[in-house]
């Protein structure tokens, strides 16, 4: 058996090794390709300005293929959740892979050990599979949960970073500074807010306004996002002043999230219905019908028993065969008694 268990391990680990090899050093760039890693290839400059993943991370990383519009998105999400790293993407697709690989090695190498003549092989491979299936999608669901909770907090805190930004500017401040003096004074209460002000910011500096904030609205991907960056790069193209415009757009956004809290609370009224349905409604009927079906069955239950007055023999045990042929025979003779005045009636007549 541990010859077997060694043979196992010692041909997995070289065939991941080989498997490895060819991709950091083969001529085809498959799955990493589609991750956007070309910038180790503009040049020195970009070398030492950007760091870059291992090669061996960006071997693993390619392991498992992937679809192009999946991976699109999984790099919308990586934006969206705050990894802004230049190696998110090769990171986050490594340590997935890496996740099934150990788990497929692993189920195999117990499926190896156990008994042949049993079903736990079987068992050990069935649960591999599904546990590296698993390992597959449940990196995602999380990081789309992240995304989608970091993109609910941008929206809860920009009315209140909105404000900032209107007094900083009716104060005399360029955008740029009023972006970084916001930044500064909101990054304890909405960090993720005084990210991306400073993000907006330093973009701003290296290219255009209304760039960063196109940049800005395609990383979050939100509806008051947007319009955010909709209505500041068109005041800024029309030469308008930007504080009445925001303060106009900050009570929009309040206004929208209230409607939007109302939408739910009327939502939940109509979720709960189901819950009261199920839930407390039986309760109700135990509750009231419980108590008379048990003196229901008390009674039948009583009533069946010898003695009862639901026993069938009960009226026959107490009779007994001598008096009811005695009962037989008057009940005959009123018969007859009967008739028989019935005859002198109507002789007499």
């Amino acid at each position: 058996m541990f010859i077997n268990v060694v043979t196992v391990g010692a041909f997995v680990l070289i065939c991941l090794f080989v498997f490895l090899v060819a991709e950091m050093f083969g001529g085809r760039r498959r799955t990493v390709g589609l991750i956007g890693l070309g910038h180790e290839e503009g040049g020195d400059a970009g070398r030492g300005q950007r760091p870059t993943a291992g090669v061996f991370t960006r071997a693993l990383a390619g392991a498992i293929p992937q679809a192009a519009g999946e991976m699109e998105k999984i790099e919308r999400d990586l934006a969206r959740a705050g990894y802004y790293q230049p190696t998110a993407m090769v990171d986050y697709m490594a340590t997935r892979n890496a996740l099934i690989v150990m788990i497929l090695i692993a189920a195999g190498t117990f499926a190896v050990i156990a008994d042949p003549g049993t079903v736990y092989p079987q068992m050990f491979l069935i649960g591999g599979l599904l546990l590296a299936a698993l390992g597959y999608g449940v990196p995602r669901i999380v990081l789309h949960s992240q995304a989608n909770r970091r993109v609910d907090r941008i929206q809860r805190g920009l009315p209140d970073a909105l404000d900032l930004l209107r007094m900083c500017l009716t104060g005399g401040l360029p955008l740029r500074e009023a972006l970084k003096r916001v930044s500064h004074e909101v990054g304890f209460f909405h960090r993720d807010i005084a990210i991306e002000f400073e993000i907006i910011r330093r973009h701003s500096d290296a290219n255009t306004m209304p760039s960063a904030l196109r940049e800005f609205s395609r990383r979050i991907d939100a509806p008051d996002v947007n319009a955010l960056a909709a209505l500041v790069s068109q005041t800024d193209r029309l030469g308008t002043h930007v504080s009445t415009a925001l303060t106009d757009y900050a009570d929009s956004v309040r206004r929208s999230r209230r409607q939007r809290a109302e939408e739910r609370a009327s939502k939940t009224s109509i979720k709960l219905l189901f819950p009261v349905v199920l839930c407390l409604a039986p309760p109700i009927y135990i509750l009231l019908c419980g108590p008379p079906l048990i003196k229901l069955r008390n009674f039948v239950v009583e009533g069946h028993r010898p003695g009862g007055i639901l026993d069938p023999m009960n009226y026959g045990e107490r009779i007994t065969p001598e008096e009811q042929a005695r009962e037989i025979q008057e009940s005959r003779r009123a018969r007859q008694e009967l008739r028989r005045a019935r005859e002198e009636g109507r002789s007499g007549q």
